[in-house]
């Protein structure tokens, strides 16, 4: 697929539970991976497999599309016209955001086409402990 210009998925970081308030630690929990956390978007050069975009830090209740809905003029400045290469939790994007390839489940071509983003969270977890073992999250409120 050579028409790919970048592929993007966002990873967790595991934190400790946020003191304070219920109402202040309950943004930081996400619900699918039943954990407290942040979180960040990537984007991967699929021909080299090193990022190319790195979003700011995101509370873990945060869905993936948000994320990427705040840093869209980013890809579009990068790209130029590329295509975007995202899992399912991207399936709501208009049309006009850009032509955006989602992985429908059971297609093997878009799967290993994928993997890149994740061997380079792989790489990103196994080299630097911090985005693996859960960290203190320590804010003024």
């Amino acid at each position: 697929m050579k028409e790919v210009g970048i592929v993007l998925d966002c990873t967790v970081i595991p934190t400790n539970r946020p003191g304070g308030r219920l109402e202040f630690g309950k943004k930081y929990y996400s619900g699918k991976h039943h954990i407290y956390c942040v979180k960040a978007e990537v984007g991967v050069n699929p021909k080299v497999g090193t990022a190319s975009t790195i979003s700011s830090i995101y509370s873990g209740s945060t869905h993936d599309f948000t994320i990427f809905k705040e840093h869209y003029p980013t890809f579009v400045q990068k790209l130029g016209g590329a295509k975007i290469l995202a899992d399912s939790a991207y399936i709501g994007a208009k049309p006009e955001l850009g032509a955006i390839i989602t992985k429908p489940v059971g297609t093997p071509e878009l799967a290993s086409h994928r993997v890149i983003v994740e061997r380079f969270f792989g790489r990103l977890k196994t080299l630097f402990s911090v985005f693996r073992h859960p960290w203190m999250l320590l804010m003024m409120i």
